[in-house]
């Protein structure tokens, strides 16, 4: 009885070390997957401002700023330009970011306005640089005045 007691204690601590092994490399193996998921190149800080956005863009002031008919004027702009895009209100469509909270909010005029003018080809946002200044300074007068949901 006593050497068949030591054998079942011995077969539990071996199905213990099984059970160990089998975690650490199923552990080993997610770490794994996020490095191949998420390469180090993504997980590196990004650059604080907007978009890339150089520096000089946050002091750049918008001259329309609270300006109701400025807000109506980029309404329009906004609806014939980007609505198509970024859905009514800025809520964002699909894989397309809303610009009514996020990023967008939270950033200065000038890199809204800076990107606006940019745009970024490679993550399908054209360049507006083609639409005059006063256009583009509506626009982003415009977003800012859009409020996410409380």
């Amino acid at each position: 009885m006593r050497i068949r007691l030591d054998r079942i204690r011995l077969d539990r601590i071996r199905l213990d070390r099984i059970r160990l092994d089998i975690r650490s490399y199923f552990l080993t193996a997610v770490i794994s997957a996020i490095g191949f998921i998420f390469p180090p190149s993504q997980l590196i800080a990004q650059d604080p401002h907007f978009h890339n956005a150089p520096p000089s863009s946050v002091e750049q002031k918008n001259p329309y700023a609270g300006q109701p008919t400025a807000v109506a004027a980029g309404s329009r702009l906004y609806a014939t330009n980007c609505g198509s895009c970024h859905g009514i209100k800025g809520r964002g469509t699909g894989n397309v970011p809303p610009l009514s909270k996020g990023a967008t909010e939270s950033a200065s005029d000038g890199e809204v306005f800076w990107f606006i003018t940019t745009g970024a080809a490679d993550k399908g946002m054209p360049s507006w640089a083609s639409l005059p200044e006063r256009q583009r300074w509506q626009i982003v007068t415009y977003l800012k005045s859009l409020k996410s949901p409380a």
